[in-house]
C-alpha cells in the first residue's frame, strides 16, 4: 500500500494530465471517482467520503495549481540547466513527473519535501507510466 503523499503524487499525475485535455472541463471529484472505482456522491462532501486519509489535499491542491500557473517556468529552467533533453519533442506523460517533481523542489510551501525524496517518487511516476529506460532520463533532468 502506498503512503498518502505517494498516493496523492499518482492522483496529482493522472489529474494534470486530464486537464491538459479537458481544460475547463476537469473536475477533481469525477477524477477521484474514477481514480478510486467508487460512486461519486455529489450531496457529500470529499471529506465524507472519506478519501482525506487517502489523499494529502493540501499538497495536491498546491502542486496542481502551481505546475499548472509555472509550466513554463519549469520548462525554462529545465531547458537551461539540462539542454540536452528537448521537453517540446517529448510525450507528456514523461514530462509530468519532472514538472512535478521540479515544483516541489523549487516552490513546495505545504512543508518541506526533501530534494531526494522528489526524484525518487517522480522516478517512480515515470516507471509506472511509462517503463524503466525513463527513470536514467528523470534523474538526469532532475539532478
Amino acid at each position: 500500500m502506498k503512503n498518502p503523499r505517494s498516493l496523492t503524487r499518482d492522483f496529482l499525475f493522472q489529474a494534470l494530465y486530464s486537464k491538459v485535455f479537458l481544460w475547463d472541463s476537469f473536475n477533481k471529484e469525477e477524477l477521484i471517482s474514477s481514480f478510486f472505482g467508487k460512486e461519486c456522491d455529489e450531496d457529500l462532501e470529499m471529506k465524507d467520503k472519506n478519501f482525506t486519509d487517502k489523499l494529502d489535499d493540501v499538497y495536491f491542491d498546491e502542486v496542481f495549481k502551481g505546475v499548472i500557473e509555472k509550466e513554463w517556468i519549469l520548462a525554462h529552467i529545465i531547458w537551461k540547466f539540462a539542454p540536452k533533453f528537448d521537453i517540446k519533442s517529448m510525450p507528456l506523460i514523461n514530462v509530468l513527473p519532472v514538472y512535478i517533481a521540479s515544483y516541489e523542489m523549487l516552490y513546495i510551501k505545504c512543508d518541506k519535501i526533501p530534494v531526494k525524496v522528489s526524484i525518487d517518487e517522480a522516478i517512480e511516476l515515470a516507471k509506472t507510466y511509462w517503463d524503466d529506460q525513463w527513470k536514467t532520463l528523470v534523474n538526469g533532468i532532475l539532478n
